[in-house]
């Protein structure tokens, strides 16, 4: 099996995990599962940036990946079913992001979702006001998204100047933000849309016209996307328009459903135990939520639960050590705090807290 560039992706996760999660955390962490574990472990091992990059990943295409590193000697198995990179490895990773780094926009993690809304209903929108222009009615649409045709003719509806000049803005402000990007990053935006000229193009395609790595061309593809919503963010009277396409998607909740409920009880006063038997849950599963609200929110602090005093001695082995399992910290302490304890302090640190008051 040809190493491709989802065989760096891995990796470089492989290399961030440092040997301390399965192949499944990172298949969780790029097919985008949004679960406290795997939140977590995004924060924690700083690759929160891949997060949902590649949500049709599947477990067969993971195992395979795995497999042909195994087969080229790039990684070792350790016990538990966790791997790290050999020699070979860590000099295939040097080399292959020396020569191409992952794109410095990517943003899965806050980004994913609502970049693949943003192209579904440009790329979409696109294709509308380019036949119109041709005058040309009977055509396939890019996207079978109900959601998403529903939203493009609401658009074209609630602006009451011509198509043509819808056309002539959208064109200004996506050239205007584009010029932003290099040359070959906007080529490949570009190459993607869809026009009553022309089929947007595959990956596959797109790769072999660059000569590049098809999976590479992908990233690159949705750094251009995620680095437009950065701009959009920044400059929204700059690009009313393309901001519009948002205007219903900026909110972004760091937060899974489950956890929300559960930090909604916090806020009333209830503690752990209590939350458990009010929601009918494990109190360990509740403990995962806090642990996820400790690292996303930044005005909580789990003080009820974790005092300076032990945060600062927890926080000391985990800086000796060196690592993020939970059993080693907790050895090294004499067992004297919980699991519970020690993941909070991690939380903590994840969100860049060096004192917890």
């Amino acid at each position: 099996m040809k190493l491709d560039y989802f065989h760096t992706v891995m990796l470089f996760c492989l290399k961030q995990f440092n040997g301390e999660r399965t192949v499944s955390a990172i298949y969780h962490l790029l097919n985008g599962k949004k679960s406290s574990q795997t939140i977590q472990d995004g924060k924690l091992f700083n690759v929160t940036f891949l997060f949902s990059l590649f949500p049709k990943l599947s477990r067969i295409q993971t195992d395979e990946t795995w497999n042909a590193l195994l087969k080229h000697g790039l990684i070792e198995q350790l016990p538990d079913n966790k791997s790290r990179l050999t020699n070979e490895g860590n000099e295939f990773l040097k080399e292959s992001l020396g020569n191409k780094p992952i794109p410095s926009q990517l943003n899965g993690w806050n980004y994913g979702d609502v970049g693949r809304v943003l192209w579904r209903r440009l790329s979409l929108l696109v294709q509308v006001l380019s036949n119109y222009a041709y005058e040309k009615r009977d055509y396939l649409p890019v996207t079978k998204n109900q959601e998403d045709l529903q939203w493009v003719k609401i658009f074209l509806k609630q602006h009451d100047r011509s198509n043509n000049e819808l056309a002539d803005r959208i064109y200004s402000e996506l050239k205007d933000i584009l010029n932003t990007q290099s040359s070959k990053d906007a080529t490949i935006f570009v190459q993607r849309l869809t026009s009553s000229q022309k089929i947007g193009l595959t990956f596959e395609q797109i790769a072999y016209k660059h000569d590049e790595d098809p999976i590479y061309t992908y990233l690159l593809f949705w750094n251009v996307v995620h680095s437009i919503i950065t701009s959009l963010q920044t400059n929204k009277n700059k690009y009313l328009l393309l901001n519009e396409m948002l205007e219903d998607k900026w909110h972004i909740e760091g937060f899974t459903s489950s956890t929300k409920i559960t930090r909604s009880y916090l806020l009333q006063g209830l503690d752990p135990a209590e939350i458990a038997t009010v929601r009918r849950l494990k109190q360990s599963t509740i403990e995962d939520h806090i642990v996820e609200i400790t690292l996303h929110d930044q005005q909580y602090i789990p003080t009820a639960f974790l005092n300076e005093e032990d945060y600062k001695k927890i926080m000391g082995a985990i800086t000796k050590l060196k690592t993020h399992q939970l059993k080693k910290v907790r050895e090294v302490l004499n067992n004297e705090y919980s699991y519970f304890q020690i993941r909070l302090t991690y939380a903590l640190i994840g969100r860049g807290e060096t004192s917890k008051s």
